[in-house]
This record gives structure tokens, C-alpha cells and sequence, in this order.
């Protein structure tokens, strides 16, 4: 029976042997899984991440794009409307020409351009003005020569001999003017 006894030890042996490698086995493949599970959720958590930042960066040009054209599309609106508007002044302006007050009006752009003007100097008008502009420049100063030689709602300008601009005082002139200082005021309304 010996035989026998060594031969079921070693059978126990063996098969305690084979338990405890089989346990070991399971334990290392659990332990493998485990880690493979984890770098799984890691890399997804990082691919997630990647696209997660493109994402929002394509968000934010399309949301910086549609900030511009908006923009674009208001300074259109505002630029239009404020040329509108001049556009129709100048033509309110040309049409006084044909009022009584016109001749006041005229009189004082003369008498404010001539003031700052030194020397000889050709006056020009526009040839609806011609008239008016010699019995209104000849009383300020007659030296000064009237040329019907401009296109303008009103007003003149005033040349120095040597064909130098010194003062431009046309309506359009000082529509200009305005247009400049009413575009920037709406552009700061409109960007509160």
C-alpha cells in the first residue's frame, strides 16, 4: 500500500500543484485584464480629449467668423444709412439755392472763406452762383476775381493766384466734414 500512498500523494501533490497554478494563472489574466482595461479607458479618455479640443477650437472660429461677418454686415448697414442720410441733405441743401435764404447763407460762407484768405485770389462758384457771387464778393473785397468753374450745391472756394486751394467752403465740404464725426458717433453707438 505504500505504492499506492505515495502514488495518491503524489497525485495531490500534483493536483495542488496544478490548483495553485491555475489560481496564479486566473489571478495574472485578471491582473491582465484589469491593466488592459484601464490603458482602454485612458487612450479613450485621451482620444476624447483630442477631439474634444478640436472641437472646440472649430467652434470658436465659427463662432469668431460669424462675430466678423456680423460686424461686416453692421458697418455696411451704418455706412449706408449715414450716406443715406447726406446724400439727402446735400440734395435738401442743393435746393436752396432757389430760397430767399440762400443769398444769407452764401454771404456768410463768403465772408467766413475770404476772412482767412491774404493776397490776390480767385473765387470759384458754381455757374448758378455766378450772379450772386460778384455782387457778394465785390463788397467784401473787389480785387478778387469770380470763376464760374466748379460743380457744387453751393458755396465756393477760394484760390490763391498761384492755383493753391487755401479754403474750401462748399456745402459738400462741410457735408463731409460731418459725415466723418456722424459715421464715427453711430460706429460708437452701435458697438456699446
Amino acid at each position: 500500500m505504500a505504492i499506492e500512498d505515495i502514488f495518491r500523494a503524489l497525485e495531490e501533490q500534483a493536483d495542488a500543484e496544478c490548483t495553485e497554478i491555475l489560481r496564479v494563472a486566473e489571478a495574472q489574466a485578471s491582473s491582465v485584464r484589469d491593466e488592459a482595461h484601464r490603458e482602454a479607458e485612458r487612450t479613450k479618455a485621451q482620444k476624447l480629449a483630442a477631439v474634444e479640443d478640436v472641437i472646440v477650437s472649430k467652434v470658436g472660429k465659427t463662432i469668431n467668423a460669424a462675430r466678423l461677418e456680423n460686424r461686416k454686415a453692421l458697418a455696411a448697414v451704418r455706412d449706408s444709412a449715414v450716406e443715406q442720410a447726406f446724400a439727402g441733405a446735400l440734395e435738401k441743401l442743393g435746393s436752396m439755392r432757389t430760397g430767399a435764404a440762400y443769398e444769407g447763407v452764401f454771404r456768410a460762407l463768403v465772408e467766413e472763406t475770404l476772412s482767412a484768405v491774404t493776397g490776390e485770389c480767385d473765387v470759384l462758384v458754381d455757374p448758378a452762383d455766378a450772379a450772386l457771387a460778384e455782387k457778394v464778393v465785390k463788397a467784401v473785397n473787389s480785387s478778387y476775381v469770380v470763376k464760374p468753374e466748379i460743380s457744387t450745391a453751393g458755396g465756393l472756394i477760394a484760390v490763391t493766384v498761384g492755383g493753391k486751394v487755401t479754403r474750401r467752403n462748399t456745402f459738400e465740404s462741410r457735408l463731409e466734414k460731418a459725415r466723418i464725426l456722424a459715421q464715427a458717433q453711430v460706429a460708437e453707438i452701435l458697438t456699446r
